[in-house]
């Protein structure tokens, strides 16, 4: 849409969240975390609804992929295992950068299969991390388009 000259779109956000472990090689036991994951998606205002989707129909969209992990050994995840290329590494480094990789391999087919979703785009994906009861905020992972 334009205003004042300038095309824009809007970019709605909504989160999910589970709990997983996983290993590293700087700290190898298995080891708990809270994950947080924001998923994006951008398009233009729809006229009859004033929404560029509905973020209720949005979160459920997206709450099957989240609820695959939850309470898992992230290493054992065959969904990993199996996957092509990039995603595979998840198994062997579940990591915010990692999973954000994968939940956009993941939902990037079903999302634009999706009749409601038509004309709108996957922005980002940002996967959080925190110790088990959040007490202690990581840090983050974003996975976007590039930039031409």
């Amino acid at each position: 849409m334009e205003i004042h000259g300038q095309n824009y779109e809007v970019e709605v956000r909504v989160n999910a969240s589970f709990y997983a472990t996983h290993a590293l090689p700087s700290r190898p036991e298995l080891h708990a975390h809270h994950w947080e994951v924001e998923f994006s998606v951008a398009g233009p205002i729809n006229s009859g609804t004033g929404m560029v989707c509905d973020m209720l129909d949005l979160s459920k969209f997206f709450r099957p992929y989240i609820k695959e992990l939850d309470q898992k050994n992230l290493h054992e995840c065959e969904q990993f295992k199996s996957a092509p290329g990039m995603v595979n590494l998840t198994a062997t480094y579940p990591t915010c950068d990692t999973l954000a990789h994968y939940f956009l391999w993941r939902t990037i087919p079903d999302f634009k299969a999706e009749p409601r979703f038509q004309g709108l785009r996957i922005s980002q994906i940002k996967v959080s991390i925190y110790e088990p009861d959040q007490s202690e905020f990581w840090g983050y992972a974003i996975i976007r388009p590039q930039s031409a």
